[in-house]
């Protein structure tokens, strides 16, 4: 049964390798494992070394209806401007008021 070889040391093999200036198949020539293995270890490393990306961040989007023009109501001489959302109770007593539900 075989040891099997931390990360750690693959980290310094593989910092061994790039000072040497030789190629992976130069490097690894007897020295019991493949230079597939060190140029594997050598991208895994650098993967490992990279910033890991920020979480997404998520946002509440409301949508909120755009508000519509008014509804002007004339009764003679008077100019109402009616919204969303108005009393129509107030809306009758004005008009009632005015005259206008005759």
């Amino acid at each position: 049964m075989t040891a099997r070889t931390t990360a750690a040391e693959w980290t310094e093999r593989v910092a061994a390798w790039r000072a040497s200036g030789r190629t992976a198949r130069e490097f690894a020539a007897g020295k019991g494992y493949s230079d597939k293995l060190l140029q594997w270890w050598g991208r895994e490393l650098a993967r490992r070394e990279r910033p890991k990306p920020a979480g997404v961040k998520l946002a509440r989007v409301v949508r909120v209806a755009a508000p519509s023009a008014p509804l002007t109501v004339s009764i003679g001489a008077a100019r109402i401007e009616v919204r969303a959302g108005f009393d129509a109770t107030l809306l009758r007593d004005v008009v009632d008021a005015l005259g206008g539900a005759r």
